[in-house]
């Protein structure tokens, strides 16, 4: 959603009588792209800039793309210990909201967690 680019490396070409036809992209998936843009970028900003999806330019918040980026990647960890719980993924988001409300005057919300 952020990138716009498929999660397995590849993008439609085409339909055919028998269905859609995928052509690959690159030689890893999604995770494997944004890693290496991730290794390369000079900052945060800065590879936003590089990953996101031409058709969202101008439509988003920098530091809630950066937010939402970072969570991403801290979701798809190889190690299945260092991804946080969908708990700690709401948790993360919400604060970031909470953050920007507290910015914009307005009162902080009380977050009740998931029973």
């Amino acid at each position: 959603m952020i990138t716009g680019r498929s999660p397995v490396g590849l993008h439609t070409t085409g339909r055919s009588s028998v269905g859609f036809q995928y052509t690959t992209i690159d030689d890893g998936g999604l995770v494997t792209w944004m890693r290496k843009k991730q290794q390369g970028a000079v900052n945060s900003k800065a590879l936003i800039k590089e990953i996101i999806d031409p058709t969202l330019i101008g439509g988003y918040e920098m530091g809630k793309m950066e937010t939402l980026v970072r969570v991403a990647m801290q979701c798809v960890e190889e190690d299945k210990d260092a991804r946080p719980t969908m708990r700690k993924v709401v948790e993360m988001l919400l604060r970031h909201e909470d953050e920007d409300s507290c910015d914009n005057g307005a009162e902080v919300k009380d977050f009740v967690p998931f029973q």
